[in-house]
């Protein structure tokens, strides 16, 4: 039995009908043959075995505190289910099936996962849903599992399901005494960051009197916007795609990351959105966004922290908005780092399971907002893959509203398209899937800007020569 961790606790603790916990992602696959469903849906009901985290189920015992208890036999027939739309239904079908879907708290006497696969979609398409609670794995697990189960080759041997999939351990011959020492060990690698947590808290309340002392955003100042109503649990699920190649180009002639391009591109489309909706927003919006924190010469690959991000004002020109993103990125990596990643990650942490807290006690509409929105791009295959030897035409993430928030926009990257999906509150932004277009003539903004900024710097440098 393993103890969960205090922010995996917290997704569980904190969970409502209103704020449920689970992420899920969407593959669009395109077939090879009219009876692929049948075949697949055998496929995966023939893969018994499964592995943790999916095999785990959650136990409370004294204290109240969860863990996971693992279940020796699961019944597939409880997590793997078949849908089919009516006469070969579009986009809106599916839409609308995803959402009641997304929108449904899940079952805690079994394992916190599912697989839903959908047929009768527009072109003989096959949709396959993925759906697990938080405190199980984030979208980084979620995305490496599935992407075991994906192959390169159309030709290859058929390969397990994801469920199937799991990092080989090697058990303690003394379970309670590992678990003793991991906590002690914890415990003291926590003591010892306590002077950098303490430091980096005194900066945060120095930026309250003096704002020019550093870009950290400070909790509990973000402006409350229409993306700060207290969600309820009926969702909007939509998705789009925008051309890598567009934002890479962008990022290796300004210098940005791709993740600040990303930034710049969704900061105009929200602000578009407010605008439009007669509710603009008067400060710099602010997300919360994992931060890389590699340093130089870490060879480890993934290595993040969600952080709070000062986005652009309402009034910035494209470049503008990327050039303030730009600056407000790396001073918080910088001055991440120059605290510690691991008293930066604990902050962020604690700042989290707080805003969980006040939710679970009804404070996240009486309360300044602590950010306005989650914001997060998971990397993906760079090359096309096949399921079951059909091609993956694309995989889309869909996350979760914490309390207070009433949108999350993930973005995934696969074969040359980065894949928008956008989870969000029906009663509060029911008109949401206007993002998508908004996010993709935001990128054609930028293009432009980028573009007419360059001309005007070469007309004043050859006015300067044939002066």
């Amino acid at each position: 039995m393993a103890r969960l961790s205090l922010i995996d606790a917290s997704f569980v603790l904190f969970e409502t009908r209103a704020t449920p916990m689970h992420v899920g992602g969407l593959i669009l696959v395109e077939p090879d043959n009219p009876d692929y469903a049948d075949r697949l849906f055998d496929h995966m009901m023939s893969c018994e075995q499964v592995h943790a985290p999916f095999n785990r189920v959650l136990h409370f015992g004294p204290g109240l505190w969860p863990s996971w208890k693992r279940r020796s036999r699961l019944d597939l027939n409880q997590h793997l289910f078949r849908h089919h739309l009516a006469d070969h239904g579009g986009e809106q079908q599916l839409q609308s099936l995803l959402e009641a879907i997304h929108s449904k708290q899940m079952d805690r006497h079994k394992p916190l996962w599912e697989c839903h696969l959908i047929e009768g979609l527009a072109d003989d398409m096959v949709a396959i849903y993925v759906k697990i609670h938080h405190a199980c794995a984030d979208g980084m697990k979620l995305s490496a599992l599935m992407q075991q189960m994906l192959s390169a080759d159309p030709d290859a041997i058929v390969s397990p399901a994801f469920w199937q999939f799991s990092k080989h351990r090697h058990r303690s011959p003394n379970p309670t005494l590992k678990l003793a020492y991991d906590f002690a060990h914890s415990l003291y690698h926590q003591v010892q960051e306590l002077p950098n947590l303490a430091k980096l808290t005194g900066k945060l309340f120095s930026r309250a009197f003096y704002p020019s002392i550093s870009r950290l955003p400070i909790p509990f100042t973000a402006e409350r916007t229409l993306f700060n109503q207290g969600p309820h649990s009926e969702r909007v699920i939509t998705w789009g795609s925008l051309p890598l190649s567009s934002i890479r180009r962008i990022s290796q002639f300004t210098g940005a990351s791709i993740n600040e391009v990303v930034l710049a591109i969704c900061d105009a489309a929200l602000h578009r959105y407010l605008i439009e909706h007669q509710h603009p927003s008067d400060k710099p919006l602010v997300a919360i966004m994992p931060v890389n924190m590699k340093g130089e010469g870490d060879t480890r690959d993934n290595h993040f922290s969600p952080a709070l991000i000062e986005l652009g004002r309402r009034q910035n020109q494209p470049t503008e908005r990327l050039k303030e993103i730009m600056i407000s990125s790396r001073q918080i990596k910088h001055e991440a780092k120059s605290f510690s990643p691991t008293a930066f990650m604990n902050l962020s942490v604690v700042t989290n399971a707080l805003m969980l807290l006040i939710g679970r006690l009804g404070l996240d509409t009486k309360l300044p907002a602590i950010s306005n929105l989650i914001i997060s791009n998971v990397p993906g295959p760079k090359e096309q893959r096949y399921l079951y030897g059909a091609t993956i035409r694309s995989i889309t993430p869909f996350s979760l509203l914490l309390p207070g928030q009433s949108l999350n926009i993930t973005m995934f990257s696969y074969d040359g398209q980065l894949n928008i999906g956008i989870a969000a509150c029906h009663s509060a932004l029911a008109d949401a899937d206007k993002l998508i277009p908004y996010i993709s003539k935001a990128l054609t903004a930028l293009e432009l800007d980028l573009l007419n900024v360059t001309l005007e710097l070469a007309n004043r440098e050859k006015n300067k020569q044939l002066q």
